[in-house]
This record gives structure tokens, sequence and C-alpha cells, in this order.
């Protein structure tokens, strides 16, 4: 009986320093996979610029997209006028009204980049600032920037 006693603290002790040694891995693993990473939000704003180009992607992405779901689905459909059995031109009508229905969310999209390349604009104009002069209260003109961005 004390050989098993002894046996079972031997164990216990081995699977002990196995779990502290095991606990402080991960410890590090995991603090040190927080510290060194990478920061993933971009404080980088779009400019009207970025929204513009944005846009005019888009817009020609859908229009590819029209075009060619149009394209297939017209000779999916005169394939099929001239051969009756075959199944092909019902899978080239099928992808053509995909492409066509795909290309319903990139014209949204292009206007509504569109639209907010239109709101954030940056101006220059001239502001007035009350200044002491002399016991008088001047109004001295300096030039400001401003930058105007749509929340909505």
């Amino acid at each position: 009986m004390k050989v098993f006693s002894n046996f079972l603290q031997q164990n216990f002790k081995q699977k002990l320093t196995t779990m502290r040694k095991l606990t402080i891995i991960c410890l590090l693993v995991i603090f040190g996979t927080t510290s060194f990473s990478q920061e993933t939000s971009s404080s980088q704003k779009l400019t009207k610029e970025d929204y513009l180009l944005k846009s005019k992607h888009q817009k020609t992405a859908a229009w590819v997209m029209l075009v060619g779901g149009v394209a297939i689905g017209v000779g999916g459909a005169a394939w099929a006028a001239s051969d009756w059995y075959a199944s092909a031109p019902d899978v080239l009508l099928v992808v053509g009204g995909a492409s066509i229905l795909g290309s319903i969310p990139l014209f949204i999209a292009s206007g509504k980049n569109k639209r907010k390349a239109m709101d954030v604009s940056a101006f220059i104009e001239m502001q007035k600032t009350p200044q002491m002069q002399l016991a008088r209260i001047n109004m001295n003109s300096y030039p400001a920037l401003g930058i105007k961005i749509s929340l909505l």
C-alpha cells in the first residue's frame, strides 16, 4: 500500500509541474500575440477622390455584369429556340439572370459612394475675428481652411 501511495504522490507531482509549465506557456503565448499584433482599425478617412474612384470601379463592374448577363441570357435563349432538348441553354439563362440581378447592388453601392464623395468637400473662406487695438475693437480677417463631412 505504501508503494502505491508513493507512486501516486510522485505521479501527482509530475502532473502538477507539467500543468504549471503548460499554464505559463499558454499565458506567454496569449500575452505575446496580443502585445505584438497589428492594429486592425484604419484611422485614415477616405477622400473625395477615393470615393469617386470607388464609385467609378463599381459602376464599371455593374455595367460589365449587366451587359454580360444580357448577352449570356440572349445566347441561351437563342440556343434553346434551336434545340429544344438541350439542358445547357437553361443553365445559360439562369447564369445570365443571376449576373443581371448581381449588377443591381453594384449600381446602388456606386450611387452611394458618389453621394459620399459629393458630401465630402474642403474649402477656404475668410473669417473675421475681433481684435483690440488702441482702445477699440477691429475686425481682422484671416483665411480659414474648412472640411465638410456629412455623417448620414
